[in-house]
Formats: structure tokens, sequence, C-alpha cells
């Protein structure tokens, strides 16, 4: 009995290293923003289990990193919050030799990827893309004839937003990309902390306010079950919409387009944290992902251009002839990158943006 006893111990003590070892990456990103099989496919070729956390802000990626301790192995950070967490130390540098397609990154990408001196060493480009207005082409047009689709002026000026207050707007819950993209409108600097501007920019959004029916950062939901005909937002939620709507059944033509008066161009980035547990999985999963295939895989899901040059000719072509999804030379040149900006001024520009929130709406 005695000998069994032990013998059940030993046996149950392996059991459980062999738990303790199972290979394992734990993730950190938006929802959605990979293929349907993406992860499946990694797990069945290299063994190793995804934990996969979905966040809802880049503030709550920020926060999570900032404290240390995440136990995140791999996450997703937008190129300004990559540039504050790698300022912060919370980031580890890549070694270029372990990542098998950095190469492959497109020109385009490499140079915006230098903008960001702080994490470049840390980050490896994933998807980039705009801030523009997704819109149902159809709802919009029973309301306005012959609206400004390609222009901010159909949310800024409130003889067009009014009319679209009974079926929606959201903007998304990002207080520097809408601060930029209205200061820039303003003809303003868009990274700007000046009180005189920033107070330009409140007003400009209050105005807009009553007809704000959401702020957040992922509206695909409301857009196919007609809560939301129009978004200021991120340049894939029009794909995404257009996905779900017919995948639901439901007739739908939504459209994206990039505003003729400029906005915001955003990257973002894989990252590995300081204290991750398993970099060595986080560095399997980024070279899996950075695949070719892979990547034209995950833009044709997403709607979000890849940074990956050699998966351009493996992306549908009218998700890659799109000019407001992959923008002409000329159109690029409108484009405002992202900034790290000090934090004395992003904390003005953060106040702006609660008394703009918390504005009463009605």
């Amino acid at each position: 009995m005695t000998r069994n006893f032990i013998a059940a111990g030993a046996l149950l003590a392996c059991f459980s290293s062999a738990q303790a070892a199972e290979p394992v990456v734990r993730v950190l990103n938006w929802a959605d923003y990979f293929a349907p099989n993406t992860l499946h496919d990694f797990q069945q070729e290299t063994g190793i289990r995804v934990i996969y956390d979905v966040m809802d802000s880049s503030e709550v990626l920020e926060a999570k990193l900032m404290t240390g301790g995440s136990g995140y192995d791999l996450i997703f950070p937008g190129d300004t919050v990559a540039e504050r967490l790698a300022r912060a130390g919370s980031l580890q540098p890549l070694v270029r030799e372990q990542l098998q397609h950095y190469a492959d990154v497109s020109a385009g990408l490499r140079a915006l990827h230098a903008q960001y001196p702080q994490s470049q060493a840390a980050t490896v480009p994933y998807t980039w893309g705009s801030i523009g207005i997704t819109f149902n082409a159809e709802q919009v047009a029973k309301r306005i004839a012959n609206p400004p689709l390609a222009s901010l002026d159909l949310l800024f000026k409130p003889e067009y937003a009014a009319k679209l207050a009974d079926c929606g707007i959201s903007v998304v819950d990002s207080p520097d990309e809408v601060l930029a993209v209205a200061l820039n409108y303003l003809g303003r600097d868009p990274r700007s902390g000046q009180a005189d501007d920033l107070r330009a920019a409140e007003q400009l959004l209050l105005k807009l306010r009553p007809y704000v029916r959401k702020f957040q950062s992922q509206p695909v939901t409301e857009l196919v079950n007609g809560d939301l005909c129009v978004s200021l937002g991120y340049s894939g939620d029009a794909i995404q919409a257009q996905r779900a709507a017919v995948e639901a059944g439901r007739t739908a033509d939504f459209q994206y387009r990039l505003p003729k008066e400029g906005t915001t161009v955003w990257m973002d980035t894989m990252a590995i944290p300081k204290d991750a547990p398993h970099p060595e999985a986080a560095y399997a999963l980024i070279n899996f992902l950075m695949r070719p295939e892979r990547m034209a895989e995950i833009t044709n899901f997403t709607g979000y251009p890849t940074a990956n040059g050699k998966a351009q000719a493996l992306i549908d072509p009218q998700l890659a002839n799109n000019p407001d999804i992959y923008p002409s030379a000329e159109a690029y040149q409108r484009l405002i990158p992202g900034q790290d900006i000090p934090l004395k001024v992003m904390r003005k520009r953060l106040r702006t943006w609660n008394s703009i929130k918390t504005a009463r709406a009605d």
C-alpha cells in the first residue's frame, strides 16, 4: 500500500510537471485581429497553446504593461503606445536574427517604423490604417442628398450630423487620434497642447456631441445591427461590418472614406514585454504571423493593410486596389503619423477629451 501511494504520488508529480511544462503563449490583442484559422493553425503546427485576451482600448494595454508582471508574452500596441512602453523600459529589444520575415516589411512601413526611435528596436510592424468615415450608404442617402462622404464636413458640420443622429453616429474612443483629426481639420497643429488650439477642437467636437450615440473603438456589431449608420473610426471597420452583415444574412452596403482634409495614419505592432514568461513562444508566433500567406489571410479578414510587402500579391484585389484603404502616394501625403506626445501635453489633451465625452448629449 505504501509503495502504491508513493508510485501514485510520483505519477501525479510527473503529470503536474508535464502540465507546467506545456508550451504556451499568452497574447493581448484586439478582438478579431487574426483570421479565423490563424491561432488554430499555429497551435497545430507548433504544439504551443495560445491564451488569447482581448483589450478594448489602448489605455488598457498600456496600464497593464506599465505596472509590470502582466504575464503576457506577446502584445499588439499601437505605434505611440509602443513608444511610451519602450521609453518606460516595459518592452524587451528584439533579436533581429530571430525574426525570420522582418526583411519582408514594406519600404513604406519601414519608413513609418523609423519615426519611432524608442520602440523601433522592440517592435515589428503588424498592420496599419487610418482614421476615417465608415457608413451605411443606404441609410446616409435616405437622410442627405449628395452627402459629402469623403469629407469630415459630414460629421463636423451640424447641418449634416443632425440628419444622421436618428440612425446613429459613433466616434472612436481615442483622444489622441480624434483631437489630431479635429485640429488638422481646423488648420492647426494636430498634436498641439496649446490652450487655444484645444479649446477650438473642443468647440468643434461639442457641436458634434449632441448627435453622438457612442464613443467606442469597435463599432462593427452596432453597424450591422442597425444601431449606427456612421462611425468616425478605423479603416478596417467597413470591411468587417460588410462581412458580418453577409454572414448574418442582412442587406447592407458599408463603405469607408479617407477624409480629403487629411487624417491620422497609425501602425499596430507586435512586441514582447520585458518580463514575458515565454519569449521563445512569442518569437514563434511572430514568425508564424509574418509569413506572407498568413498576413494576407489576416488582411483579407480584418480589412487592415499588412506590413508585409510580399503579402500584397495575395490580398483580395477589391481591398488592395481600394484607394481609401491603400492610399495613393498623393493621399498618403495628407496622412498624419503618430507622435509620442510629452506627458504634460497628453494630460491636457485627455482633459479636453473627457470634457467632450462627458458633455450632455441632449
